[in-house]
C-alpha cells in the first residue's frame, strides 16, 4: 500500500460528520446549532487516534505524507459543508493540537484505554455544555462506535 492509498483507506475507515439524526438513533438530544461542535470533537477524536496509528504502525519517512493527504481529504471533502462548525481547517489546528496532546497525556501517563479517553470526550462535551448529563451514557455508546480506535492500527497493519 503507497502512502496515498494508506491515507485513502484512513478516511474511508473514519465516520463523516455525525448529523443530528445519527445523534437521534443513540437517543442523544441536541439542538441542530451544537451538532457542528459534537461533529468536531467526534473528529479530533478520531484524528487521534488516526494519528497514533499512524505513528506506530507506519516508517517515519512515510508518515508526513500519509497525515497530509489524510487532512487534505477532509479539508476538501467534509470541511466546506459547514458540518464541522465555523471557521477554517487552518484555525482548527491549535484546538486539534490541543485535544490530541490531552489524550495522549491520558495514555501514557495514566493508561487510560480507548473507552477511558471516550468517556474523555462525553466530558469534554458535557462540560462544553453540548450534551445534558443523562447523556453521556448515550453519548459513550455512540463514541464508541464513531471512533473506531482499534480500526486504524489494524488497517495500517496492512499496510505491511
Amino acid at each position: 500500500m503507497t502512502p496515498a492509498e494508506a491515507a485513502t483507506a484512513l478516511f474511508k475507515t473514519m465516520p463523516p460528520p455525525i448529523t443530528l439524526s445519527q445523534l437521534e438513533e443513540y437517543g442523544v438530544v441536541a439542538a441542530e446549532f451544537q451538532v457542528p461542535h459534537i461533529a468536531r470533537e467526534i473528529l479530533s477524536l478520531n484524528l487521534y487516534w488516526a494519528l497514533a496509528a499512524i505513528d506506530a504502525h507506519i516508517p517515519s519517512k512515510y508518515r508526513a505524507l500519509i497525515k497530509e493527504d489524510l487532512f487534505d481529504s477532509i479539508q476538501t471533502q467534509w470541511w466546506p459543508s459547514g458540518q464541522l462548525g465555523a471557521g477554517t481547517w487552518r484555525e482548527y489546528q491549535p484546538e486539534l493540537s490541543e485535544r490530541r496532546e490531552h489524550y495522549a497525556r491520558l495514555v501514557d501517563q495514566e493508561g487510560i484505554n480507548p473507552m477511558g479517553i471516550c468517556a474523555e470526550t462525553a466530558g469534554l462535551m458535557e462540560d462544553l455544555g453540548l450534551i445534558e448529563v443523562d447523556e453521556r451514557e448515550k453519548l459513550l455508546v455512540l463514541l464508541i462506535d464513531y471512533a473506531p480506535a482499534s480500526e486504524y492500527g489494524r488497517l495500517l497493519d496492512q499496510t505491511g
